[in-house]
């Protein structure tokens, strides 16, 4: 496998061969020829290639580093205690496979009770059958939780809030940009006065998400328990990535999140285009200006846009004589590609380029709540489908999603 270092490289050599043909043309004053387009088309093939190359990296490293946090946050061992510690994990999450996939149980106070010690792999999630319940291993939830990441952009973007239970969560909200304060003159001729401050409220529910997955008794039969309950964690994990995301993109609140997107309260109107068929560099430049400088600031600031927006804005380049493109690739190892200096994240199932659209959000992604209460649940179906030689496998989610702060993101439209 190849390191972030030498994928950067391999990319910047790229983008270097689709800047020399941009280039050529800006200095001669035309469009791109039919083979100068060719050739870049086929260069973005490889520059994508690179860039998906480094987002897997990318995201071993966090699994790694989640991973090497979870120890560090350990008691200090022996060698020994560690090797004895893991290979009580292993066992653990080994036999948690084994009661899962193939049956069997343990009773719901022992289940209950390693839930609830925090030793070992188990968190806070549970699996079941009829007759008992079964702690998820950390491995588990960790490959589940990279998975949903990977298919969900809010979930990289949003901040996320865990609760133990789906209560309505009500979350205090201010916007202090325009409170600063009073001068009193000296020496004082009156009192201060305090100024009350005044709090907003808004509610977090617990919408349940649920999925279905059906093994055939053959494959479960024949695969080894390691591999099937990967399986299940990125089979999982992706269709809550995607359904999530999805909501929380769009989401009208009802049954669901409320989306980002939505009309009532999403995020507000930052900038509209002049026209319904382009927008300019000077119209981002004038987005992200649109967003009060208290919330431009910090490392969860960003644009989030579908893919086919990302490639109209690398294309607004073409054919200028403008030599500072608003997008920048990353040539250093950890940092992320940006645009006017901002980094991005790519979102599917925000709307792609038409007239009347609302097609990139811009600001402090902190101010939008993702609540989740506990992890993924699993559940084991052994007779619901037997007559299919199937057992499945009920994964569910209780979500919530909401943008707390209107002045903190804000929305780029194309002209009706």
């Amino acid at each position: 496998m190849r390191t972030e270092k030498e994928i950067l490289e391999l990319r910047a050599a790229v983008h270097t061969q689709q800047r020399a043909i941009l280039d050529r043309a800006s200095a001669e004053k035309r469009a791109l020829t039919a083979e100068e387009d060719a050739q870049w088309q086929l260069a973005d093939v490889d520059f994508a290639a690179y860039t998906a190359e480094l987002e897997r990296v990318r995201n071993l490293q966090e699994r790694e580093a989640e991973a090497q946090r979870a120890l560090d946050a350990e008691p200090v061992a022996t060698r020994a205690q560690m090797q004895d510690a893991q290979g009580k994990q292993k066992e653990d999450a080994e036999r948690w496979a084994r009661e899962l996939f193939f049956g069997g149980g343990v009773s719901r106070a022992e289940a209950f009770a390693r839930m609830n010690s925090g030793a070992g792999a188990q968190r806070a999630s549970t699996s079941s059958t009829g007759t008992g319940l079964y702690a998820m291993p950390e491995e588990f939830i960790r490959t589940l939780e990279l998975t949903m990441k990977k298919f969900g952009g809010m979930l990289q973007a949003a901040y996320v809030h865990r609760s133990a239970s789906g209560n309505p969560l009500r979350w205090p909200t201010h916007d202090g940009t325009a409170e600063t304060g009073n001068w009193v003159a000296q020496p004082r001729s009156s009192d201060i006065t305090p100024r009350g401050l005044t709090f907003g409220r808004k509610s977090l529910n617990a919408h349940t998400w649920y999925d279905i997955i059906g093994l055939d008794w053959e494959f479960i039969q024949d695969e080894q328990v390691g591999l099937v309950s990967t399986l299940l964690a990125q089979l999982l994990g992706e269709s809550a990535g995607r359904a999530l995301n999805k909501a929380f993109t769009d989401g009208d609140g009802s049954g669901k999140p409320t989306g980002i997107l939505d009309g009532t309260s999403g995020a507000g109107l930052g900038k509209e285009t002049a026209a319904n068929n382009a927008f300019t560099k000077a119209e981002l430049l004038e987005m992200v200006h649109s967003v009060d400088p208290a919330y431009r600031n910090g490392a969860s600031v960003a644009w989030m846009f579908h893919d086919d927006t990302l490639r109209r804005i690398r294309q607004l380049d073409f054919g200028t004589t403008d030599d500072e493109p608003i997008w920048q690739p990353s040539f250093q190892v950890g940092q992320p590609d940006t645009i006017l200096g901002y980094r991005y994240i790519i979102n599917q199932d925000f709307p792609t380029f038409a007239a009347n659209t609302k097609i990139a959000v811009f600001g402090d992604w902190s101010k939008y709540i993702i609540r989740m209460v506990r992890d993924m649940g699993v559940v084991r179906l052994d007779e619901t489908f037997a007559a299919r030689m199937q057992t499945a496998f009920l994964g569910w989610l209780r979500v919530d999603g909401l943008l707390l702060q209107s002045s903190a993101l804000k929305t780029f439209k194309i002209k009706a």
